[in-house]
């Protein structure tokens, strides 16, 4: 297994954790699985010195995007969730090792690219669904259902990152099964959120707000994180409408609620919420007013408090700022943040929402701005999605 770790690190690709490799490679061995992730054929291509048919392989090895190959799975393990979730035990060792896992994932978020821990979620869940389905207790059950509806609600935050719109709104029911299942209204509140931050990405922006302020509605744990997230992200849907008595508004809401959050709830985390995310939220919604003075301080404090490992925050608060230089008129600093910041990160990190917003700002400058070799350099950087291409 180090072998292989190394191979794949080698590879430019950051290899699973310790416990999925083990997972990974028990599956492998018993043949319960095929190696279908095409960097992980190249790794045992790389470690064996032989062709990818001559190991086993069905396929040659393709430069297909990982995420394809884990979310071709995703809908057989979305629908196998959808049928075990009314049963479910384990012991007291299984139930606390599945809770402490999904906090793990929780943090993982902050810093680990969406396209590996896609891979991850999706292999842990389906051992989820299994671990469901043998569950008797009603204890254990309602435990391993609120780890499902957590976990769920992780997916749909990846599922977000990347970008994967028909998968996200897939996902997004069965995380609303679960939590209700749950009946756990901290946990209903902040999947819901995550829900209404799928809607927004998604440019669905009425739906985004319905979704927001019903997880502010359902929160009725003091000190919930799923209740100042939600109102956080109102307030970007209203200001990207331009609703700008409503968006201060939900901005009142999120900073009184941020205040009473303490423990747990500040740590960097999908399952925490703090200063530095509330910062960044408040300037996204600035950025999308046009309120640059309001914008660029809110940006400035979010960079201060926002860790270096936290890529997405940090990408998305810079290419805000780029945004708010072009409006002000600075085309060569706009270029320069744009270029700075999609260089800093690999293309797993850039893979989804960073890399719409890059093109979205520059998209967003006027046509002489466009017109400027700087900003022309950037073409080769913020590349049209597919899409964009055929129109």
């Amino acid at each position: 297994m180090r072998r292989f770790e190394a191979a794949v690190q080698e590879l430019g690709e950051q290899s699973p954790t310790g416990a999925s490799l083990k997972r990974m490679f028990a599956y492998w061995e018993n043949g319960e699985r095929a190696v279908s992730v095409p960097v992980y054929r190249q790794a045992f291509v790389a470690i064996y010195g032989e062709s990818a048919e001559s190991l086993g392989f069905q396929t040659a090895l393709t430069d297909t995007p990982q995420q394809h190959d884990a979310t071709h799975d995703l809908e057989a393990v979305r629908r196998d969730l959808d049928s075990v979730l009314s049963n479910a035990a384990s012991s007291e060792v299984v139930l606390d090792d599945w809770e402490q896992l999904v906090e793990r994932y929780g943090r993982a978020t902050r810093d680990r690219p969406a396209p590996l821990l896609l891979n991850d979620l999706s292999d842990d869940i389906g051992q989820l669904q299994a671990a469901l389905a043998d569950c008797r207790s009603a204890a254990g059950r309602r435990r391993l259902t609120r780890v499902v509806a957590r976990m769920s609600g992780l997916m749909l935050l990846t599922l977000v990152k990347l970008d994967d719109r028909a998968a996200f709104r897939r996902w997004a029911r069965t995380a609303r099964i679960a939590s209700a299942e749950a009946g756990d209204s901290s946990t209903h509140s902040w999947m819901l959120a995550q829900e209404a931050y799928g809607h927004f990405y998604s440019n669905d922006l009425s739906e985004a707000v319905i979704v927001a302020e019903r997880a502010q509605l359902v929160s009725s744990t003091p000190g919930g994180v799923g209740a100042p997230l939600a109102a956080a992200l109102e307030a970007r849907a209203y200001a990207a409408i331009g609703e700008r008595p409503a968006t201060a508004a939900a901005l009142g809401r999120a900073e009184e609620l941020v205040s009473h959050l303490s423990g747990d709830a500040l740590v960097p985390s999908a399952f925490g919420y703090n200063e530095a995310q509330l910062r960044f939220h408040a300037g996204s919604a600035y950025t999308r007013l046009g309120d640059l003075p309001a914008a660029f301080a809110a940006q400035e404090a979010a960079l201060a408090l926002c860790p270096p490992g936290d890529y997405t925050d940090r990408a998305l608060t810079q290419l805000d700022r780029a945004a708010c230089l072009a409006a002000d008129g600075d085309s060569t600093a706009a270029a320069q943040e744009i270029a700075g910041t999609l260089l800093g990160l690999d293309g797993q990190q850039r893979r989804g929402i960073i890399d719409g917003r890059a093109r979205e700002v520059v998209g967003g400058m006027s046509d002489r701005q466009r017109q400027l070799p700087i900003v022309r350099e950037l073409r080769d950087l913020v590349s049209p999605t597919r899409e964009d291409r055929l129109l």
